[in-house]
This record gives structure tokens, C-alpha cells and sequence, in this order.
């Protein structure tokens, strides 16, 4: 089957030495020159098909005697020419620069057709803005552009300080997959990852902290009401970056139909961009949700 065939995605086309070409640089590709194959490369744009260039070849490249296809094909299989029709056909747009991210990686970029239509709704408060705008601006790079959706399929939950736990009860009481974002001084934490009825939920996070915490039932009575004395969090604005990217990275996972790290874990950023701690969730035996997975 014919395809658009396309230098490596941002490789420069180097000569080597006399006999030998060089596709890129990290490390590089080596191939064997022959009369007539730096022009031909030149032009493998993926804005032609194999049959397109061929005749182009035979127009103005009387020195290249080898069949183009069969040329091209070899040269697709050592990944140093790509079917640029798997980066942009209908229903690609907006995903072309992640679409040549996952080819060079050795993965179908079909994959990331969902983004186009994947529905997502980002709620937050006014000191995690700047969190959740810079999440959106990678998302929206990424092909994800439903980000305030009325009927989510994802909804992401950002707020400074534990959000009341009223907020999760209608995405659970619909089933809509849902995600936490708390600003907490200095850090912020990232889950867990809910799937109402089969994943652990915010109430599990709850009690298993209870078990060690034996006020925390008395604290989590008051986070519906807000207070005169809760000053600024300490977020530097490398650390609200790093955790931007690491919601876009939660958000992307679902939507490409992978797990999410924080599925049935809580992740923390901060206080320094690279810090980063990890701890799982599991169902609380005195949570309904468990009663659910039993079901």
C-alpha cells in the first residue's frame, strides 16, 4: 500500500562521508548513498505519496535507477522515512505533533483519535487557577480541546485546601470519573483517581486517614465553611508548573484509555518542582464503595 513517506520527524538530512547519508542525530541513522537519493529525500516532505514522488523521480532525478517503493519501504523500516498520512488524515487535526511523538515511539497514533472528542470539565477555585490554566494549555497542544464540558466523561476537581466533601457526590451518584487537585501549603496532591463503584473513592481516603488521624472526621466538618485566616499557599510557580504537567499526564493516561498513576494512589508535588511522593488508597472496608466492587 502506498504512503506518504516523510523524513524522520524534526531530523536534519546530513552527508556523512562520501558513501554514506545520516538521518538525524540522536544517535542518527546511517544509510548507504546512492545516485539519486539525496534529491529524492529532499523531497519526502509527507506532502507526496510513494507514487507521486516516484513520477517526480523519473521528471527530475534521471540518476535514480532503483524503484522508489521498494526504496522507500526499506528506509521506513530502519525509521528513517515515516507514513506522514498516520500524523495527519481527517479527524487528526490538533494531534499532528503528538501523532509523530507516538510513531517515533513505536506506537500507533490511532490511539489518540479519542482526544478530538474526549469530554472534560476542570472545576477550581481562584488560587489554583494558574494550575489548571497551565494544565489546560498542555491539554489543548495535546488534542484535547473539550475542557469545560456540561456532561463530562472526566471531571477534575481543583481547589486550595481539601475541597467539601459534598463536591463528589453528584459525580458519583452519575458515575463520571473524577479527580482531585488540592493545594495543600506548600504542595499539591493529585488523587485518588476515581471510577465510582470500582476504584477506591475520596471516602476511602478518608477513613484510611481517620485510622491515623482521629480528628480528621472533626476537619473534614469544617472544610465547607471558609476562613478569614487561610492566607496564600506557599506554591512556588515551578512547582505549579510541575503540577500542571502531572494533571495533563493523569488526564491524557485516561483519555488514551491507560491507567492513571493515581488510580487507587495519591501523588504530591512540592514543595520543590522535582519533589514527588506517592502512597496507595485501597478500598476501606467501611466505605460503599468496597460494597460495590464486592457486587
Amino acid at each position: 500500500m502506498s504512503f506518504r513517506p516523510a523524513i524522520r520527524p524534526g531530523a536534519p538530512l546530513l552527508r556523512r562521508d562520501i558513501t554514506h547519508l545520516q538521518v538525524g542525530t540522536s544517535p542518527g541513522i546511517v544509510v548507504s548513498d546512492q545516485p539519486g537519493l539525496l534529491p529524492l529525500l529532499r523531497l519526502a516532505d509527507g506532502a507526496r505519496d510513494v507514487a507521486r514522488l516516484a513520477a517526480m523521480a523519473r521528471e527530475s532525478i534521471p540518476e535514480l535507477t532503483v524503484d522508489v517503493a521498494l526504496l522507500m519501504n526499506e528506509l521506513r523500516s530502519v525509521g528513517a522515512v515515516f507514513d506522514a498520512s498516520r500524523w495527519s488524515a481527517p479527524g487528526r487535526r490538533g494531534v499532528e505533533p503528538e501523532a509523530r511523538h507516538t510513531d517515533v515511539g513505536g506506537n500507533d497514533p490511532a490511539l489518540l483519535l479519542p482526544r478530538a472528542t474526549f469530554r472534560v470539565a476542570i472545576h477550581h477555585d481562584a488560587a489554583s487557577r494558574p494550575i489548571v490554566e497551565a494544565a489546560q494549555s498542555i491539554l489543548t497542544m495535546a488534542g484535547v480541546v473539550d475542557l469545560d464540558s456540561t456532561d463530562p466523561q472526566l471531571l477534575v476537581i481543583a481547589s486550595c485546601g481539601e475541597p467539601a466533601r459534598t463536591v463528589f457526590e453528584r459525580p458519583i451518584l452519575h458515575g463520571v470519573d473524577h479527580l482531585p487537585l488540592v493545594i495543600d501549603e506548600d504542595r499539591v496532591r493529585l488523587g485518588p483517581f476515581v471510577r465510582p463503584g470500582r476504584t477506591p473513592c475520596i471516602t476511602c481516603h478518608d477513613l484510611h486517614r481517620t485510622d491515623w488521624d482521629r480528628a480528621w472526621p472533626a476537619i473534614l466538618s469544617q472544610l465547607a465553611r471558609h476562613t478569614l485566616t487561610m492566607t496564600p499557599p506557599a506554591i512556588s510557580a515551578t512547582t505549579a508548573h510541575a503540577a500542571a504537567l502531572e494533571l495533563a499526564v493523569e488526564v491524557l493516561a485516561h483519555v488514551d484509555g491507560l491507567a492513571p498513576r493515581t488510580l487507587g494512589r495519591c501523588l504530591a508535588v512540592g514543595p520543590g518542582p522535582d519533589d514527588r511522593a506517592s502512597w496507595p488508597i485501597a478500598f476501606h472496608h467501611r466505605c460503599t464503595c468496597d460494597l460495590l466492587n464486592a457486587a
